[in-house]
């Protein structure tokens, strides 16, 4: 007998007893990333679905945006947030399950897939918003020099299968990263399996890292310090002691506008 159609009876046979779910690729992708470390983050979970009763428990759930109603589910390990919860911050999370594709009636098989967007921060100290603790979110930030940005990974924000103290992509898991447009990467480790892109796959991270620079134009910089000046007064203004510099601004310009009126009249 042909072995393809042994093969298409076998999973036609397995088909009708359960749901199947087989994962076929699932790319993580991290772009957009920020001043203070938060990125955002877009993965694509792709797998097959065999059989009916597959199709229906699929279809069922095409409107619902729980993660763990997918995971317990399809009983697939990679869907979930492929980020350390115990690292980061989720913020705007969205999940979009998409319908079922390439159905093939004879071989009872379609293929179905869960997009996931969200966004990444580092997590903060209790009651100080604007201070992130050290470790946390996908990457540690600092000033290097005037105008320049150093952008370190931080690994453990990360979420895979672990191999000892290091990370392992699977054969059919992706990570990219898609860094700003004037990045300059001054170390990544081990080097991408994938040359024309930061993108590693079927590799065990050893000693993992990224570092990248990202250097402001003068204008980014000017425009900065006007907004940070602007911020200051603003909040000066607002503040207890408000109103009383207001009243001195206005002092200072009745005084200032009487002086030249006298002088003025003076001349005449």
């Amino acid at each position: 007998m042909n072995k393809g159609l042994i093969a298409t009876l076998l999973l036609f046979l397995i088909s009708l007893s359960s749901a199947q779910f087989i994962l076929e690729r699932a790319d993580v992708i991290v772009n957009n990333i920020q001043e203070d470390g938060s990125a955002r983050v877009h993965e694509s979970i792709k797998f097959a679905v065999l059989g009916n009763y597959s199709y229906s428990l699929y279809d069922s759930a095409i409107s619902k945006n729980d993660l763990a109603y997918w995971y317990n589910s399809t009983n697939l390990n990679d869907i979930k947030f492929h980020v350390n919860l115990a690292k980061v911050n989720i913020r705007d999370f969205r999940l979009r399950p998409q319908p079922r594709t390439r159905c093939n009636t004879l071989q009872g098989i379609c293929h179905g897939e869960l997009i996931l967007d969200y966004e990444v921060t580092p997590l903060v100290l209790e009651n100080e918003s604007d201070r992130p603790i050290p470790g946390t979110g996908l990457f540690t930030t600092y000033t290097y020099k005037p105008r320049t940005r150093r952008y370190l990974l931080n690994p453990s924000s990360l979420s895979f299968v672990s191999s000892g103290d290091n990370l392992l992509l699977e054969n059919k898991v992706f990570l990219t990263f898609e860094l700003p447009q004037n990045a300059v990467i001054t170390d990544v480790n081990p080097k991408p399996t994938d040359p024309s892109s930061l993108t590693w796959n079927d590799i065990v991270l050893v000693k993992y890292s990224l570092l990248f620079e990202v250097e402001d134009n003068l204008d980014k910089e000017v425009a900065d310090f006007f907004s940070q000046n602007m911020r200051f007064i603003g909040s000066t203004i607002t503040g207890p002691s408000g109103i009383w510099i207001i009243g001195l601004i206005v002092m200072v310009l009745v005084s200032s506008l009487y002086i030249a009126t006298s002088k003025r009249k003076g001349g005449e």
